[in-house]
């Protein structure tokens, strides 16, 4: 499967003709039902298949201007067109939350940048500030898990549009350190949580989401100091939002140590 995703991928990256990359996200589509038919998860299934089919028909009709950026954007679930992902990943584990968090999103991520719309940055920008207010509203590890994963996400793409090959780099970078981690969580919301998953997500230095943000930071720097200030500011309100985390890890296993 992922040999089959590499092929659409650069499938994806030879062609700019609408007719192939609707073809594209349909067979994106059927490899995810393919992988998540055995799980019985059902109304993830059903519900992937509406949007990404709907969306993929809006793609096809409204092919002037910039609405196809944004189709784009929401068939990934870039924030802050990621209101969607919950009804997806609330009914699957393991390796297939992965895949839904890296693998499906790399051809799409190819289409992407070559509809290029630089305004696009601010839109990025916004929603890396509702990510991290939504953080603080959210109780679930999962849902959490998922958030965080769509916030770094943001800054990959927000590094494409200032250097393509970092950014291409950190997103193998970034695919290969979360097929690791996310294979380790179990289907209960609560026990996969270990200090090694609250330090990677809590941006520690040399840590998964660390090295994205450090290369996305440097490229913004040289294209705009101010926005680089209020960002570095927004990633300590990340730092507060999982510091949730840390409170129940330091809780969670107090009555065994007193026993």
């Amino acid at each position: 499967m992922i040999s089959f995703v590499l092929f659409l991928s650069l499938l994806s990256l030879m062609t700019n003709n609408m007719i192939i990359w609707w073809s594209v996200f349909l067979m994106m589509t059927v490899v995810f039902i393919f992988l998540n038919k055995n799980v019985k998860s059902y109304s993830s299934l059903i519900n992937y298949f509406v949007i990404q089919e709907s969306l993929g028909l809006m793609f096809l009709l409204m092919n002037f201007g910039i609405f196809q950026f944004f189709i784009i954007m929401m068939k990934i679930g870039v924030a802050p067109l990621h209101f969607w992902i919950f009804s997806i990943t609330n009914n699957i584990f393991s390796y297939n939350l992965m895949w839904f968090l890296t693998f499906q999103k790399l051809p799409f991520l190819l289409i992407l940048v070559q509809i290029f719309w630089l305004g696009g940055l601010m839109l990025l920008f916004f929603g890396l500030m509702v990510c991290y207010l939504q953080m603080f509203s959210l109780k679930n590890y999962k849902n959490l898990l998922v958030l965080s994963s769509t916030e770094s996400f943001n800054w990959i793409i927000m590094g494409v549009f200032m250097s393509l090959i970092n950014s291409v780099y950190l997103f193998i970078y970034y695919m290969i350190l979360m097929v690791m981690l996310i294979n380790k969580f179990s289907k209960s919301s609560s026990n996969w949580l270990n200090w090694e998953t609250i330090l990677v997500f809590l941006n520690m230095p040399f840590s998964v989401t660390f090295f994205v943000k450090i290369f996305s930071l440097s490229e913004i720097f040289k294209f705009n100091t101010i926005m680089m200030l209020v960002m570095l500011m927004m990633m300590f309100l990340s730092a507060l939002t999982f510091s949730y985390w840390l409170i129940n890890m330091s809780v969670k296993f107090y009555d065994k140590n007193q026993m």
